[in-house]
């Protein structure tokens, strides 16, 4: 194997990600490590990027059925990075920080797309177009050289119709792992 230009990886990915796929079954922890890393070497970090980008172990359909039917708990690896990152950063006080993004789609199929006035004002889109909402929960943590940075932790999805509105949703978000900072004695500040 060529490792060429590769002998700056920080011991500390190998640590944490091994950290991370702790809240995973034992034999969901290869495929996590895989998508993981070849997600990192990808522009935007999307699966069907990191697939295409790389010759990978399993076909397409094993990463999709393990993506959307895995056994294994987006919340419970969610809460084992608050843990990683509460190891690693020294604060007194998490500030949450709750956002909504918009995400363009082409598909009228595809979960939870609809019709939204496009903000941006940007000259090559419509002034409504369709998109996609998510509601995003993200740490606000500061970085060793002082600057602020928002890791995330989870994001939901806004149903195509019905009536769960974002408050709503930024709520189950926070709920779900307000326990978790509890449990660690974590003071939070919700902003």
């Amino acid at each position: 194997m060529n490792a060429t230009g590769y002998d700056g990886i920080p011991s500390e990915l190998c640590h944490w990600t091994t950290f991370l796929a702790k809240a995973l079954p034992l034999r969901s922890m290869g495929t996590f490590v895989e998508l993981l890393f070849v997600a990192m070497l990808t522009p935007i970090g999307f699966v069907t990027d990191a697939y295409l980008m790389v010759n990978m172990r399993n076909h397409w359909t094993s990463y999709y059925k393990w993506l959307q039917q895995g056994k294994w708990s987006w919340l419970a690896m969610a809460r084992q990075f608050v843990r990683l990152v509460l190891a690693n950063v020294k604060c007194g006080v998490i500030h949450l920080a709750i956002d909504d993004t918009l995400t363009l789609r082409a598909s009228k199929q595809a979960p939870g797309s609809r019709i939204h006035h496009q903000h941006g004002n940007k000259a090559n889109l419509a002034t409504y177009v369709l998109k996609q909402c998510w509601v995003n929960l993200a740490m606000i943590v500061r970085r060793a050289n002082g600057d602020l940075v928002a890791l995330p932790l989870l994001s939901r999805l806004m149903p195509g119709s019905g009536n769960t509105g974002k408050l709503v949703a930024a709520n189950t978000l926070i709920r779900a792992v307000q326990g978790l900072f509890r449990e660690l004695k974590v003071r939070v500040l919700i902003e």
